[in-house]
């Protein structure tokens, strides 16, 4: 009785590989990439920033708190407009005038077109550290990309 237990769990495991292979989205890379223009002024530390691009689709970036303090916990909000069928959203941090690692933000939805995650900033040797955060969204059909431009200071 065990080669049958054996031969039909083999094949069990094999239907359930075949149908996550067969139902399983195109990967990201796969995806048509759209990017989205930053809009000016974009000053994180005053507002949000917005990123939109010429089909309607757009993005507003914050960081709360938006003195954007190194070594706390800040939460990162990404409001979206005329995006359906969001398969996933991260946003990658990293340092322009010196390299900091980078900084992965995997962004949950907290509502409906409202994305939300959490970030630490590490501390710099440098007085102002400039940083680019770059988010990515990947719906159904597109891979959408906006980059933000923000500095720390330290306290």
């Amino acid at each position: 009785m065990k080669p049958y237990l054996l031969l039909g769990g083999g094949l069990f495991v094999l239907a359930f590989a075949i149908g996550v292979f067969v139902q399983r989205p195109a990967p990201p890379d796969a995806l048509p990439t759209l990017a989205l223009k930053l809009q000016q002024p974009c000053n994180l530390r005053q507002a949000a920033c917005e990123a939109s691009n010429s089909t309607g689709q757009r993005v507003r970036f914050r960081i709360n708190p938006n003195t954007i303090p190194v070594m706390q916990e800040l939460h990162v909000e990404v409001a979206t407009e005329g995006m359906t069928n969001i398969r996933s959203a991260r946003m990658t941090v990293e340092g322009v005038n010196m390299f900091m690692g980078y900084q992965l933000v995997d962004l949950q939805a907290i509502a409906e077109n409202l994305l939300s995650g959490k970030l630490i900033l590490p501390i710099c040797t440098q007085e102002k550290m400039q940083w680019k955060a770059l988010l990515e969204i990947n719906t159904d059909t597109t891979r959408l990309l906006a980059s933000f431009p923000f500095e720390s200071a330290k306290d």
